[in-house]
């Protein structure tokens, strides 16, 4: 029974981007990072999460969050 209601909760990546607006730039980056093809189904507070920690990433993709030095 739990594999049904977690089977209901999850919907294409595509589907959520649609529902919570999120920009293309930002779905292609969450897509590319957690190696996601096009049609991939996540539940919604996972989709969340992972295009949260793909905006708050690093752009340089360093591991290591250091200060700037001048």
């Amino acid at each position: 029974m739990a594999e049904t209601r977690q089977a209901a909760s999850l919907k294409s990546i595509e589907e959520l981007k649609q529902k919570l607006g999120v920009p293309d730039a930002v779905f292609e980056g969450t897509k590319a990072a957690n190696g996601w093809k096009s049609g991939r189904q996540v539940d919604e507070q996972e989709f969340k999460e992972a295009c949260e920690a793909f905006r708050k990433a690093p752009v340089n993709g360093s591991m290591e969050d250091k200060e700037a030095k001048g």
